[in-house]
């Protein structure tokens, strides 16, 4: 008899970016500790929902009903842009849109196009944390990430050295660009993490690269390969993973109080 688990997973699979905000591998990490509930009508999964008494981390209907009559005591929630007219919306301080983008190995593109004087470089992960640290505190006005930040990304079960990678300017020998994915082989389901330029390379074309070296990189290990990222962000990272052949249509709420 199926479980929670084995009904996301095989729901997952169907329309990622629908289902969860974010790569699979990150709701199973913290999924037991959650009540749950599930459905199944004629061996189709209807609804998934995972809570606990104040917050809501999951919810999916395959008929794409709108959300229940839900307590007043939320203080988080995440929620598809699909049953947001029927969620209390007005009682949340905080209330951030996130796309959800998604990429099929067999769309891809062979070639990379990297500008002239710059070239990718493997990044050391394990001797490199300070200056991967490093860049990606200086691409963001309030983020800030420390070694030991960095170190507990190796921990992820879906960590692969071979997808970090660096963008250096050749001339002056340094690194000013960054990417970030992760593999999760049980579903072959690739995610893009980190996707950086520092702030004096914008506009030369270094963002496209690196997702469409990662791309090349995942091949055709990951079946599917997802991306998320703030919809109001200024440098417009949606438009970048579309130019690179990233689609969809969904969009989730973060919701706090």
């Amino acid at each position: 008899m199926m479980n929670f688990r084995e009904a996301l997973i095989a729901t997952y699979c169907e329309n990622p970016c629908q289902v969860l905000p974010n790569a699979l591998w990150k709701t199973l990490a913290w999924l037991d500790g959650w009540r749950s509930s599930f459905n199944i009508k004629n061996d189709v999964v209807t609804h998934l929902e995972s809570w606990n008494e104040n917050r809501l981390m999951l919810y999916w209907s395959r008929s794409r009903e709108r959300l229940p009559s839900l307590s007043q005591n939320l203080d988080f929630a995440l929620v598809h842009q699909d049953y947001l007219p029927s969620f209390p919306v007005s009682k949340f301080a905080v209330q951030i849109p996130y796309f959800r983008l998604i990429h099929k190995a067999d769309e891809l593109e062979k070639l990379v196009h990297l500008p002239q004087g710059f070239a990718f470089v493997d990044v050391n992960v394990f001797q490199e944390v300070d200056a991967i640290a490093s860049l990606i505190g200086q691409c963001y006005p309030d983020l800030q990430p420390d070694a030991e930040t960095v170190k507990g990304w190796f921990e992820h079960p879906t960590f692969d050295s071979s997808l970090w990678i660096w963008v250096m300017d050749v001339a002056k020998g340094i690194p000013v660009g960054l990417g970030i994915a992760e593999l999760d082989k049980t579903i072959q389901e690739g995610s893009l993490e980190w996707i950086q330029v520092l702030p004096a390379y914008h506009g030369l074309g270094l963002g496209k690269s690196i997702v469409q070296k990662l791309l090349s990189r995942l091949g055709k290990q990951a079946k599917f390969t997802t991306v998320s990222g703030e919809v109001d962000n200024a440098t417009r990272p949606e438009a970048l993973y579309r130019s690179c052949g990233f689609k969809g249509i969904d969009v989730w709420w973060l919701l706090s109080e």
